[in-house]
């Protein structure tokens, strides 16, 4: 597939995407589909919310979609969870990344010529759940909790998307801030 740098409406998640993040956020490292591969792979698109697991290479790396890359493109090494039933995907998120949820992602995870975790294998993933009692003043919390986290992301990668742009403008000099009282 061949992707492209120029920002456009497809920007497409792969699994590098996916390392060491809570939130799927659009940044500028992201990448973009032509319009003409996007039809092609329009079934592969991604919701605010769905909850991303990694299934072939390295497995099990997660992360939920947050609204910057609502109806993005998905790798087919990736899977979406959707269409959660009594779970948040914040709650589902934090299931998959303790120690029993990367068990079951482990306990799924077959070996052919590369690993690999079966959409089949995901889908008897044992969630544990907590009483509806405790459940909803903790889906309460974690919705709160994860909301933050997520303005948090996108404000950083804004600003550090603001310091790609005028670092390398204040070191050639093409931008003089000299005269600036502080």
């Amino acid at each position: 597939m061949n992707l492209i740098t120029a920002p456009n409406q497809h920007p497409y998640i792969r699994v590098r995407d996916l390392n060491n993040s809570v939130f799927a956020s659009l940044s500028n490292e992201y990448e973009y589909v032509d319009n003409e591969t996007q039809k092609s792979i329009a079934r592969y698109i991604v919701s605010k919310n769905d909850v991303l697991i990694s299934i072939v290479g390295t497995i099990g790396l997660t992360a939920i979609v947050d609204y910057t890359l609502d109806k993005a493109n998905l790798t087919e090494n990736c899977v979406k969870i959707t269409n959660l039933k009594k779970i948040i995907p914040e709650y589902l998120f934090l299931f998959l990344r303790s120690s029993q949820g990367k068990e079951a992602i482990s306990k799924g995870t077959v070996s052919a010529v590369q690993l690999k975790l079966p959409i089949k294998n995901i889908q008897s993933i044992i969630v544990l759940l907590i009483c509806d009692e405790e459940l909803l003043p903790l889906n309460e919390i974690l919705s709160v909790l994860f909301s933050q986290i997520s303005n948090n992301v996108i404000e950083m990668k804004k600003l550090a998307d603001i310091c790609d742009t005028l670092l390398p403008k204040l070191m050639s000099g093409e931008l003089d801030v000299s005269n600036i009282d502080i």
